[in-house]
């Protein structure tokens, strides 16, 4: 079986070393020239403070050279890459060949629109690690990796990929995969709210004045699911039953103490926004849900806030400070005057 990895920052860099290293062989195509020519010098380096710093050697190609037929394709670019990547993919992927997404957001019918549901595998991924320099990526802990086809089948290619990707971390499948999927984006949309700010994840979810605030952005995103009929569940750092119950200061601390003792603990949209400046995933995550959520019929005025605060940041029409958290406070007192319970019922 031939892989290829997209995208080998780093989610999908900090897998894919572990497979390399275990003897899986697998192309590592990425957009960034100056990162594919550092792997093909010096090889991928994941820095572990735990297990120890692992370098591995890697064949690895600019994606504008890819060309060869593809049969296992692990899609982990950014979610607004998601079209100009599966531009490349679909006309190279062989008839029995499929796409596994390791992105965040839901790109998942996204990339069935290129190559049909029937080719593409959802996958849940909530391990951390950053993209540090070329060649480099720091990773910041093991955490849920969960697998499933879209129709809720259990197939032979579910079992064979978590059989090859226990190199890197125990793997589990699911028959609902949307469920793990949208859990996790509702879960985003809470945690980006921290973006915004120089604050870390478990900073900004102990940030006293904007707790109700962060709480209601969750309890937003929440109703597209529940439009959908598509039950959340709980992971190692969401609790959407705390946030239905009201109990919202235990909900943000299961989230902060998850991140507290991880290397890795600011959200990838505070590192695009303040360390790479570059635009960001917000369109595909926290914006697909309000774009989702207008066509149902759904108002989520904080959502919304929280995508065109990112975009002016983007744009240089915004600092990144915890004041912006305050002005999000703001809109919460306004469009909730009677507070979490317009929303709780």
């Amino acid at each position: 079986m031939k892989y290829t990895l997209i995208g080998a920052g780093a989610i999908g860099g900090s897998m894919a070393a572990w497979m390399t290293r275990a003897g899986t062989d697998i192309l590592y195509v990425d957009a960034a020239l100056e990162h594919v020519r550092a792997m093909n010098e010096r090889g991928l380096t994941i820095r572990d403070p735990v297990k120890g710093d692992l370098t591995v050697p890697v064949k690895a190609v600019h994606i504008d050279a890819l060309k060869e037929p593809l049969e296992v394709v692990f899609l982990a670019t950014k979610t607004q890459h998601t079209r100009s990547a599966m531009e490349r993919v679909a006309p190279l992927l062989k008839e029995e060949g499929y796409v596994v997404s390791l992105q965040n957001g839901i790109n998942e019918y996204v990339i069935a629109e290129y190559v049909g549901k029937h080719r593409v595998i959802g996958a849940f991924v909530n391990w951390a690690a950053d993209y540090m320099e070329p060649g480099v990526i720091q990773f910041g802990g093991h955490s849920n990796f969960v697998i499933g086809e879209l129709d809720g089948r259990v197939t032979g290619r579910l079992t064979h990929l978590k059989e090859v990707c226990s190199s890197f971390q125990e793997v589990g499948i699911s028959s609902q995969i949307m469920r793990q999927l949208w859990s996790k984006q509702v879960n985003i949309c809470a945690m980006f709210a921290t973006g915004i700010t120089h604050l870390l994840i478990p900073g900004g979810m102990d940030y006293e004045p904007a707790q109700e605030t962060i709480a209601c952005i969750a309890l937003e995103a929440m109703q597209v699911p529940d439009a959908l009929k598509v039950e959340l569940i709980s992971f190692d750092d969401f609790r959407p039953d705390l946030y239905r119950q009201g109990r919202y200061r235990e909900a943000l601390k299961v989230t902060a103490d998850h991140y507290r003792p991880m290397v890795k603990n600011y959200t990838g949209l505070y590192r695009d926004l303040a360390v790479r400046r570059r635009r960001s995933e917000i369109d595909g995550t926290v914006g697909m849900v309000v774009q989702m959520g207008g066509g149902l019929g759904l108002k989520l005025p904080l959502n919304e806030k929280l995508v065109s605060m990112v975009k002016e940041i983007e744009e240089g029409r915004r600092a990144i400070c915890t004041d912006n958290l305050l002005e999000l406070k703001s809109v919460y007192e306004k469009e909730y005057p009677d507070g979490l319970k317009q929303l709780l019922g």
